[in-house]
């Protein structure tokens, strides 16, 4: 199985991984690996409060 180099959005060092989705802590903050339409890449997972939750359902149609 070949890796997927991508670069980290907290600390800026590019890292090697397997090619799933898969959790990645750095400098004590949660990400995760996934892939989208530009590719692979580590996004950082942060929590919401209820009030930006329907902000986004609003924006998204989604509510």
């Amino acid at each position: 199985m070949s890796e997927v180099e991508v670069k980290c959005p907290v600390c800026k060092k590019k890292y090697r991984f397997k090619p799933e989705v898969q959790e990645f802590r750095c400098k004590g903050k949660l990400l995760v690996l996934l892939k989208d339409r530009l590719g692979w890449r580590l996004m950082e997972v942060r929590i919401i409060s209820e009030r930006e939750d329907a902000e986004l359902d609003e924006i998204w149609g989604s509510g």
